[in-house]
């Protein structure tokens, strides 16, 4: 017994060299080969990388000089979700959204790389930000939330284009999982946008009518597009679940937690396949999905420590359900930016303070309680104004107690999203020539000097089914 205890040892030592490459094999062979792994991956994800685009851009040149000699049109127009009334569905518009209203504007489809503004329309622009992210006429604040929760997270809105920067045809490819039949599929779409004919026709300038662009960047249009696409018509993303959309462009697993009636604990939900559904049926919907209860229930506490704990771990974070008082809109979704737990240094007295950074996806229209904006607590307390770094701006961003949050919301959205070597992307900032080379440097100095790549090599969290386990003990943020 002992003896085939040593040979299946052995095989194992022998054949885990198969999993080199994502830094699972045994300790020996990581350590001996390191070196040579992370070149691999520097060198795959940004030198190739890299190296791509300016292929992609030299065959665009080309085509681009060919289509001017014999006067043909080279951009794509994707006919599978034409740029016409049958993409846009019967819509109604946001009721909760006073200042969208509904959606009464007469629609010009018009290609957004062409947007008349002082800059050129570029895919991503220095950074991907929140304020970014703005909310039309459209019933999809559920989906602009998703979307501004990813922002937070830097290179997970990249990861979902597998297009790196603006193409000059119009044409553009997302990645979206589907959760129903747990695959990834690929999204083609052309970059024309509902836009406000009336305004464009009288002022000449082109004004989207479902999701705002916040400067010259193209991504969260193109990718509220593809999600409309993935869905089959724009009315069709009017209404859903934040959790369902963060899946879909992470694919990781995800979770509500809902508070109980008597308010003292949070009771855990999972994202499942609506029961008696097969995903193989050809006639089922992506969005055919249900909240099942899984019989785990978390005290007020303990909820904040696990809120706290998936904020560390970059989980996304999501919320639901509010009481409509105090600035808060009801039947809306709201995005969890930031969670602090504050405590006194050293013992030197004092209280703990917890509070829970929420985003309105509308870009405006924010709490008014304790803790928000206009609060006095920030004059009163400077260390916690400090440890969140709080700025008094009109952005839709606000700050509030966990004893707020508690008798002011509902829910918790909650997707543990994997962070490991896999999620490294080449950014862009512009289409210009140095762009590529730029973005590649900058990559690499991250990888190397910054550690990044071994970090998400060696050291990468990997999404669970089960709640994160938290110690008594947690704090993130110590004064």
């Amino acid at each position: 017994m002992g003896e085939k205890k040593k040979r299946g040892d052995l095989s194992t030592f022998l054949c885990c060299w198969k999993d080199l490459l994502y830094g699972q094999a045994c300790c020996i062979y990581n350590l001996v080969f390191a070196p040579c792994v992370l070149a691999f991956w520097s060198c795959n994800i940004y030198f190739c990388g890299c190296l791509k685009v300016y292929m992609n851009r030299g065959f665009y040149k080309i085509c681009c000089c060919f289509c001017r000699t014999f006067n043909c049109c080279w951009e794509h127009t994707d006919r599978r979700f034409p740029p016409n009334t049958q993409s846009l569905g019967a819509l109604s518009g946001d009721s909760a959204n006073k200042e969208g209203g509904k959606m009464g504007a007469n629609v010009l489809w018009l290609r957004a790389g062409n947007f008349a503004t002082k800059r050129k329309m570029q895919l991503f622009g220095d950074t991907v930000d929140a304020n970014d992210i703005c909310q039309g006429a459209l019933g999809n604040c559920w989906l602009l939330a998703a979307m501004a929760c990813l922002a937070e997270h830097p290179g997970a809105i990249n990861a979902v284009f597998v297009s790196k920067e603006r193409n000059p045809t119009g044409k553009y490819q997302l990645r979206l999982f589907d959760g129903v039949r747990e695959k990834w599929e690929t999204i083609t779409i052309d970059d024309f946008i509902p836009c406000d004919k009336d305004r464009y026709e009288k002022d000449g300038v082109s004004i989207p009518v479902f999701s705002q662009p916040n400067g010259n960047e193209l991504y969260a249009m193109l990718l509220e597009k593809a999600v409309a696409k993935f869905c089959g018509t724009y009315a069709a993303t009017e209404g859903g679940q934040t959790i369902w959309a963060i899946r879909a462009m992470t694919g990781d697993p995800a979770r509500m937690f809902k508070q109980n009636d008597a308010k003292t604990g949070w009771l855990r939900n999972d994202l499942v396949n609506v029961e008696g559904k097969d995903p193989k049926d050809g006639d089922l919907h992506r969005r055919d999905i249900m909240l099942q209860p899984c019989g785990e229930e978390l005290d007020n506490a303990m909820m904040f420590d696990v809120l706290l704990k998936y904020h560390y771990l970059r989980s996304v974070l999501c919320a639901s359900g509010s009481s409509g008082r105090d600035g808060l809109h009801t039947g809306h979704a709201y995005s969890i930016l930031d969670v602090k737990k504050v405590t006194p240094f050293m013992g030197m007295g004092g209280t703990t303070t917890r509070l829970v950074q929420v985003r309105n996806p509308w870009g405006s229209g924010e709490w008014t309680g304790d803790w928000g904006d206009a609060s006095e607590l920030w004059d009163k307390y400077p260390a916690v104004k400090s440890a969140c770094r709080f700025e008094n701006v009109d952005d839709g961003a606000f700050w509030m107690s966990w004893e707020d949050y508690i008798q002011n919301w509902k829910w918790i959205g909650v997707i543990d999203r994997t962070v490991d070597i896999k999620t490294l992307r080449l950014n862009l900032k512009d289409d210009s020539c140095c762009a590529p080379t730029i973005g590649c440097c900058k990559g690499c100095s991250s990888f190397w000097c910054c550690c990044t790549g071994c970090k998400r090599l060696y050291c990468p969290h990997r999404s669970s089914d089960e709640t994160v386990k938290v110690k008594k003990c947690c704090s993130c943020a110590i004064l």
